[in-house]
């Protein structure tokens, strides 16, 4: 039986992460930014280099940062002076090694046509942790029609941290790349892309990137995408982040609440195509899959979908995960299956609609690929499968399940309150 000491408390929430020009200067302090350290992260990073130091903004209107105009060198420092703006634009900042933009007081981004634009950028960070005492330094509200951030075309080594984005109607961030066909150069995908420590209440989808495999052709390719520290919550937009072709993708340590009240589509919390990582993530009082993992692999290598030690509990409708491949998608020489495990998973009060199935996985056909459901626990699916308690065979792919436990409730699974559970160790 899982006691409480099980599910320990939540390890430490860390916190996230915008900019053109109206005033210049160069600081005397050259301060470095914080390094985020995850639980669990024993080693130690290297001390951040600071280059100039650009103060920009005059705390309203519309900023514009661009590279090319300020002739933005490696390890630049641009501080953004605090104030409520229309819109920041940063583009064409490409340097060699990074260049952080931080906030400079509390920058609030506010209005009903209010937005942040990226374009043309690598070796950029922008981070919300630029005075101590804010740990959201950057703010997007109040923005009932219009996307927060679009990101055009590929980027390389981008990360966006320590935000808050209040009453947004539209999608948070909109990351604009399905027009770039992959060729296997650089500039045909994106690289490393960092979303940490972000907070979204009521606001629509919080990422959306375009993308896919059709007739042969791979468009809005991202590979090494994480998603970490996302705090999610009061929203009915459906899908919190949708991925469309992830090459290795790592989603670990987000909370997501209240989502999905009035919402009855058949919804994937998170929804992504392609291969990665799912783990560490708490999910509760909710309406669809936790997440929907559409299966491909990139090349002709099979690789591997994992999701291990989320806790999902409190749904009103749905297994806690999906996996599903597509046949259309796996073309030879191009993309092929991808094998999963689903495993040391927390999933509790599920379908509590009672007018589906609702266990660990939904297996559906992946076409060749392999999936491993073990060592998870289970408790109070008032509609279960017919035949098991952890996986719903949909199609022809046979789940192999060996060492998961179900409980008729939370109480005999050793659990007190469910409404006291927190990411797992």
């Amino acid at each position: 039986m899982i006691k409480n000491s099980h599910i320990p408390a939540l390890a430490v929430l860390l916190f996230i992460t915008f900019t053109a020009c109206k005033k210049g200067g160069t600081d005397p302090v050259t301060p470095t930014p914080p390094v985020v350290v995850k639980p669990g992260d024993t080693t130690v990073a290297p001390p951040v280099v600071i280059g100039r130091v650009l103060n920009l903004g005059n705390g309203s209107g519309d900023l514009t940062i661009d590279g090319k105009t300020l002739s933005i060198q490696p390890n630049d420092l641009i501080k953004i002076k605090g104030g409520v703006y229309t819109s920041i634009s940063i583009r064409n900042i490409n340097a060699s090694s990074t260049v952080n933009v931080q906030n400079d007081g509390l920058v609030e981004i506010a209005g009903s046509n209010d937005h942040i634009l990226l374009n043309n950028i690598s070796n950029l960070t922008i981070s919300g942790t630029g005075t101590p005492g804010i740990s959201r330094g950057f703010v997007s509200r109040d923005n009932a029609q219009h996307r927060s951030i679009i990101i055009t075309g590929a980027a390389q080594n981008l990360t966006i941290q320590n935000f808050a984005f209040r009453n947004i109607g539209d999608y948070v961030i909109y990351f604009n790349n399905a027009q770039g066909v992959y060729d296997g150069t650089k500039a045909s995908f994106s690289d490393q892309i960092h979303f940490l420590n972000i907070d979204c209440d009521n606001t629509g989808t919080f990422l959306q990137m375009q993308g896919g495999v059709d007739n042969g052709v791979i468009t809005g390719l991202v590979r090494n995408l994480e998603i970490a520290y996302l705090n999610f919550q009061n929203s009915d937009c459906g899908a919190a982040v949708i991925v469309d072709n992830a090459d290795g993708y790592n989603i670990h340590h987000n909370t997501v609440n209240n989502i999905n009240s009035n919402n009855n589509n058949h919804n994937g919390i998170f929804t992504v195509k392609g291969t990665g990582a799912f783990h560490h993530n708490l999910i509760h009082n909710h309406q669809g899959n936790a997440l929907r993992a559409w299966v491909r692999s990139l090349g002709s290598t099979p690789k591997q979908v994992l999701i291990y030690n989320n806790t999902v509990v409190n749904s009103r409708k749905y297994s806690a995960f999906e996996t599903q491949s597509f046949q259309n998608e796996i073309i030879s020489g191009v993309t092929t299956y991808a094998n999963c495990k689903v495993y040391s998973n927390i999933c509790g009060d599920l379908n509590l609609s009672k007018d589906w199935v609702g266990v660990v996985v939904d297996v559906y056909n992946l076409f060749g690929g392999t999936c491993d459901v073990y060592n998870n626990t289970g408790f109070n699916f008032p509609a279960p499968s017919l035949t098991s308690n952890i996986v719903n065979q949909q199609s022809v792919t046979v789940p192999t399940a060996t060492n998961n436990v179900y409980y008729p409730n939370a109480a005999s699974a050793g659990i007190a309150n469910t409404a006291n559970l927190t990411i797992q160790p």
